[in-house]
C-alpha cells in the first residue's frame, strides 16, 4: 500500500456519550508523536477494507500493537474498548495516552451494547423498504440491522467517503463470547463491516481458538511483560504469503518502525 501522509498525534479531551453506551473518562494529556508512514504489511490491496486478529498474553502490549496496525490503516482509527470495571491495566495504552479523538472513542462496559440484536427489531424498517429494492441492497440491510447497537453506530460514525476506516476492537477477549466462534461464522460478520468499508484490528488476550482464522491475517504476539515490549516478537499466523510478515515469520517489536515509533510514545507518556 502507499505511504501514508504524516500527521500530529494530538491528546484529545474527554469523549461524549453516543446513544446511551457510557464513553470513557477524560484521557490524560500526552505529547504528540508521530503516526505509522510504512507500508510494511499489506492486507488491504486496493485500498479495500481487511480485518486483523492480533493475539498475546499482556493486554497492554496487544492493544498497542493493534493501534499501531490499524495506523497502517486508517492515520486517525476508531477505538472500541471492551472494558471490565475489576481489571487493572497492565501498562498505559493509547485511551490513556489521550491518542484517540473523543468522536472516535466508543467504551462498552461488560459487553453493553454488543448484544445480538433482538429478533424483530427491524420489522419497522421493513415496513418502508420499497419491494422493488435490489436483492443485494435488502441483504446488506439485513445484515446490517443483526448487528450489535454499538457496531450500527460505529458503522455510521465512520464517513468511508475519505477510504476505508479502521476500527481497533481493544479487549476483544472480554467479548468474543458475544459473537460468533467459528471461522466461518466471524467471516460472515466481518463481511458486512468490510461492505461498509470498516477495516477491523482485533485485539485479544490470552488463549485462543480457531476462529481467529475467520480474519484475512492473523499475527501473534510473544512478549513476557509490557515493560519488556521492545524484547517481544510478532509471529503472523495467516496473511501474506511473502514479504517481512510472511506466514511463520518472526519479528522483534522494537524492528518494526510503526510499532516502536507508538511504543515509544507510550512509556515517554508513561514511564
Amino acid at each position: 500500500m502507499p505511504e501514508l501522509p504524516d500527521a500530529q498525534r494530538v491528546p484529545q479531551p474527554s469523549p461524549r456519550t453516543v446513544a446511551g453506551v457510557r464513553k470513557g473518562k477524560p484521557p490524560r494529556p500526552g505529547p504528540p508523536g508521530r503516526p505509522v508512514t510504512e507500508a510494511l504489511f499489506s492486507p488491504n490491496r486496493g485500498n479495500q477494507p481487511t480485518t486483523v486478529y492480533v493475539s498475546g498474553p499482556v493486554r497492554s502490549v496487544v492493544n498497542g500493537v493493534a493501534f499501531a496496525l490499524a495506523e497502517m490503516l486508517d492515520l486517525t482509527p476508531y477505538w472500541l474498548d471492551a472494558r471490565d470495571s475489576k481489571a487493572t491495566p497492565d501498562g498505559p495504552d493509547p485511551v490513556t495516552t489521550g491518542w484517540i479523538p473523543p468522536d472516535r472513542l466508543f467504551i462498552s462496559e461488560g459487553g453493553k451494547g454488543l448484544e445480538q440484536a433482538p429478533v424483530g427489531a427491524d420489522k419497522a424498517l421493513w415496513s418502508i423498504v420499497r419491494s422493488d429494492e435490489p436483492a443485494e441492497v435488502l441483504s446488506h440491510l439485513n445484515n446490517f440491522l443483526h448487528l450489535p447497537q454499538l457496531i450500527q453506530e460505529i458503522i455510521s460514525a465512520a464517513d468511508p467517503a475519505g477510504g476505508p476506516r479502521a476500527l481497533v476492537v481493544a479487549n476483544s477477549d472480554r467479548v468474543a463470547h458475544l459473537f460468533p466462534r467459528t471461522a466461518d461464522g466471524l467471516q460472515r460478520v466481518l463481511a458486512t463491516l468490510a461492505a461498509a468499508s470498516l477495516s477491523i484490528v482485533a485485539a485479544h488476550t490470552g488463549p485462543t481458538t480457531p476462529g481467529r482464522f475467520g480474519f484475512a491475517t492473523v499475527f501473534r504476539v510473544e512478549v513476557g511483560r509490557a515493560a519488556n515490549w521492545m524484547e517481544g516478537t510478532l509471529v503472523c499466523e495467516q496473511g501474506t504469503g511473502k514479504g517481512s510478515f510472511a506466514v511463520g515469520r518472526s519479528n522483534r517489536l522494537s524492528d518494526v518502525p510503526g510499532i516502536a515509533r507508538v511504543f515509544r510514545g507510550l512509556y515517554a507518556t508513561n514511564p
